[in-house]
């Protein structure tokens, strides 16, 4: 029924892109600001892009009202154009990148149905659309999507002009446009990644001469042209603090060094990107499957259309490998074309019907790699969210009961069946993540629910403080009222000494030890996870006559 429904969309050119905008609606958008902001990255955009549309600043960002250049402004731009929408919550603040995800997958439809068929390019955009770890970033109000969709755009529309030729040049001035916007989404290294791109295509592409459809000496001026204004106008705002910031310790230094403690092994990149690529990535095998598998690795056998994505995925993910500095979103570039090649490797296998037969190192590897995934979901959420592992049961049912069925189908050599049951295994896990998962994840990742309670209890203007605890939410969510962050007991006691009455946040069982104190007096006021809130007041008799009766 399923493929019968996928056939009769692939009919019409506008058919597959509704069907992504469907997928979407599921992957991307479905409870966008269900979930508070979690981690440190996501509150702290979140406020800048605020604070830049409230001061009417478009070049200089910044946070609490001071510069903050670690990155470029297009996150920003595009939130702040969100913001006077629809207001400043969680879901605006991840709209602008749940919308470049989409655009991101069309392109690739787009690129697949341009280079194939609109099958291959609409499997293709499932797979991307569907793959764990690109929704996640979807999902999230960071700059690691904009960056991603631009430079996926932009290399579809390379791609096209290199392989099939006959491109008009404003469409390839759109793709340098394009890598220019890249490059103001997280900085020059979009021309890296683009210039090493196309020096590898130039230098394994045995025709020598594909690159002079580019017009690389007339685009690249069109790409620079683009960045170039916002990093003049932030170095004439910044003077070299911007080139030492943004240029020497975010860029240069981030990539040769451990500065910002993000060090990884070689490796790094291997589980992660199966990780990103999950579910999809138990289905890896099949791009090297068929009766001649040693000429499928020949590279001097692929066809161009190949070849240009194996470099477009291939680079990225070697460069950052060979960074110091490695986070799991640096090869968010990759997925698109790799999304591409297993769409159409599995577009052409599901036309030979007992082509499921022959992928057994696939099929088996997807349900291992499921059933690990479906066992780990209930002990993942019982170490991390105490009492919440029952969560991970209907993850686990989420990742296990779609990957039975694709292995059944594949095993009986229906693999477009099998490849359609992927699709779904990747739709439920992403809702069943949304629904299931996003109570424990905001009980012990945020702290919207404890900074309320810091808030509602803050009647008579006391200080909010925290002891033994940081978190970049909990600023973010009590409007930066957090004053200090005090590690030691006699440091407690002498700003106690200062101010006798106020709100701590800590964690268990730092509570415990705070209401041991003899100077003390201690009143819970709420809790969250392992957070706790408590009212802190100095005993009178080890009140300091010197220090008054500040409140």
């Amino acid at each position: 029924m399923i493929s019968a429904v996928i056939k009769r969309i692939t009919r019409t050119p506008s058919g597959p892109y509704l069907l992504l905008c469907l997928t979407a609606l599921g992957t991307l958008f479905f409870r966008l600001g269900s979930l508070p902001f979690i981690g440190s990255d996501e509150c702290r955009y979140a406020r800048i892009a605020d604070e830049m549309n409230r001061a009417g600043r478009w070049v200089t960002p910044l946070l609490q009202g001071y510069p903050w250049l670690e990155k470029p402004p297009l996150y920003y731009w595009i939130t702040i154009f969100v913001y006077r929408i629809f207001g400043v919550n969680e879901a605006a603040a991840r709209l602008g990148p749940a919308l470049c995800a989409l655009l991101a997958a069309a392109s690739v439809l787009w690129l697949g149905s341009k280079l194939w068929s609109r099958r291959e390019g609409l499997l293709g955009g499932l797979i991307l659309l569907t793959g764990i770890g690109f929704c996640a970033y979807g999902r999230s109000a960071s700059p690691d999507m904009p960056i991603t969709a631009c430079f996926t755009i932009a290399f579809a529309l390379l791609a096209a002009a290199v392989i099939k030729g006959g491109m008009a040049f404003w469409k390839i001035a759109c793709a340098y446009l394009l890598l220019g916007l890249a490059a103001l989404a997280k900085g020059p290294v979009a021309f890296v990644m683009g210039t090493g791109i196309l020096v590898l295509f130039w230098a394994l592409d045995e025709q020598g001469n594909s690159l002079r459809r580019l017009f690389v000496l007339s685009g690249s001026p069109i790409a620079l042209m683009v960045a170039w204004p916002w990093y003049w106008l932030a170095f004439k705002q910044n003077g070299f603090s911007f080139i030492s910031i943004f240029f020497i310790n975010h860029n240069l230094a981030r990539y040769v060094t451990d500065i910002h403690h993000h060090e990884q092994p070689l490796y790094y990149f291997l589980p992660v990107l199966l990780g990103l690529f999950f579910p999809w990535s138990g289905w890896l095998p099949a791009l090297i499957s068929g009766p001649h598998r040693r000429k499928t690795l020949d590279w001097r056998t692929w066809d161009r259309s190949t070849l240009f994505l194996v470099c477009w995925a291939l680079f990225p993910f070697l460069f950052f490998s060979l960074s110091n500095s490695k986070l799991p979103g640096y090869i968010l570039p990759s997925l698109p074309p790799l999304a591409l090649l297993l769409g159409r490797k599995l577009a052409e296998l599901a036309q030979n019907q007992s082509a499921g037969m022959k992928l057994g190192a696939a099929r088996w590897s997807h349900l291992i790699l499921s059933l690990c995934l479906a066992v780990a979901m209930p002990i993942i959420t019982r170490e991390s969210y105490r009492n919440a592992w029952r969560a991970g049961l209907p993850l686990a049912a989420a990742v296990l009961l779609p990957a039975l069925f694709a292995f059944a189908f594949a095993r009986r050599g229906n693999l477009r069946a099998a490849v359609h049951a992927t699709v779904v295994q990747g739709l439920v896990l992403v809702l069943a993540v949304t629904l299931f998962g996003f109570a424990p994840l905001a009980e012990y990742n945020s702290t919207r629910e404890i900074a309320h309670q810091a808030l509602a209890a803050d009647v008579e203007g006391e200080p909010i403080i925290t002891f033994c605890y940081f978190h970049h939410t909990l600023n973010y969510y009590t409007g930066y009222r957090i004053g200090i962050n005090i590690i030691d007991p006699v440091s407690l006691l002498e700003f106690a000494q200062l101010q006798p009455r106020f709100l701590v946040v800590t964690e268990t069982p730092q509570d415990q030890h705070l209401e041991k104190m003899p100077e003390l007096s201690v009143t819970p006021l709420g809790e969250q996870g392992d957070v706790r809130l408590l009212r802190v007041t100095l005993r009178p008799r080890f009140l300091h006559p010197a220090s008054g009766q500040k409140r």
